[in-house]
């Protein structure tokens, strides 16, 4: 036959707690899924999912067409307009760059600045991006860095020209127009040098300005007027004027030393493009003698380079 559980044996604080009526509720166990790690973070995941996403294209259409007009003065009053359901930075930042730059808050006054002393002016210039390249963490932190400069400055009342400009960045843009040539069935050298400087220029046009339209995005308080690009005739003529200069000085020549060879390209390139690879090597000793000295008197030099 079966045999019945054994009893429990209470102690004396139950004992008395029983006698006296007062029964022990149970405790009831909690379902599986309490406690289970990333329960919560699932039911908001499955609830978001749920909810289909509204469609606010109308409404902002309509936000932004009910906006005053840039320049007219009132960019700022948006008290009127009814709160968007989120946040849409192109009814904000696009319209607030929009805004300084009609007002005239990052031009420099020349007019101004021509009676005041050389300690009391403050100018810098960007470091130019590649004309053809987009927005990436460098260009974030030069921009931060220098636009606390201009705006600190502007707030001490100083005359401030911050001027910008991109760079040509020749070989990395030869480079992705031999490759539509290539695309084409053509090279560099078949179409020839002014055909290839025609297409290089027009490859400028079609991609140039991405990068300077990312750096407004960011708020980048300069002198936009004055926008500048390194081919410009003006630049060119002072990049010439200098180089001669340094040379009838003494200052720069020509000479042999070792370069980067890019065989495609035909051209040098610097250390920044170049991918580096760890191959084993050799070391290679030489032998300074000591003049005067004997057999044993001599400096050691050890090279990985020997020629």
């Amino acid at each position: 036959r079966a045999c019945a559980p054994a009893a429990k044996k209470l102690s004396k604080n139950e004992l008395k707690k029983l006698a006296k009526g007062k029964v022990k509720k149970e405790k009831k166990e909690k379902p599986a899924s309490w406690g289970a790690p990333g329960a919560s973070a699932k039911k908001k995941k499955e609830k978001a999912k749920a909810k289909p996403a509204a469609d606010d294209s109308a409404e902002f259409a309509a936000y932004m067409a009910a906006l005053p007009p840039v320049g007219s003065g009132r960019c700022k009053d948006m008290t009127k307009l009814p709160m968007l359901p989120s946040y849409r930075p192109e009814a904000v930042e696009a319209r607030w760059d929009e805004h300084w730059t009609a007002a005239g808050y990052y031009s420099a006054d020349a007019v101004a600045a021509a009676g005041r002393p050389l300690a009391e002016k403050f100018s810098m210039v960007m470091p130019p991006p590649n004309v053809t390249g987009r927005l990436h963490m460098g260009h974030a932190m030069f921009v931060a860095l220098q636009d606390v400069l201009a705006r600190f400055h502007r707030m001490r009342g100083r005359p401030v020209l911050w001027t910008p400009g991109t760079d040509h960045a020749g070989i990395a843009t030869q480079l992705q127009v031999e490759k539509l040539l290539k695309s084409e069935g053509a090279s560099r050298e078949g179409v020839g040098r002014e055909e290839f400087l025609r297409r290089v220029w027009a490859y400028k046009a079609e991609q140039g300005g991405h990068i300077t339209g990312q750096l407004r995005s960011l708020g980048a308080s300069a002198d936009w007027t004055r926008e500048r690009f390194t081919m410009d005739p003006a630049l060119c003529d002072a990049v010439t004027e200098a180089f001669v200069r340094l040379h009838e000085k003494g200052l720069v020549y020509r000479g042999e030393y070792m370069v980067n060879w890019a065989p495609l390209l035909q051209t040098a390139v610097s250390d920044l493009e170049v991918e580096y690879s760890e191959e084993e090597g050799r070391l290679y000793y030489f032998k300074y003698m000591v003049e005067g000295g004997g057999p044993d008197d001599y400096i050691p030099v050890a090279t990985t380079r020997p020629e």
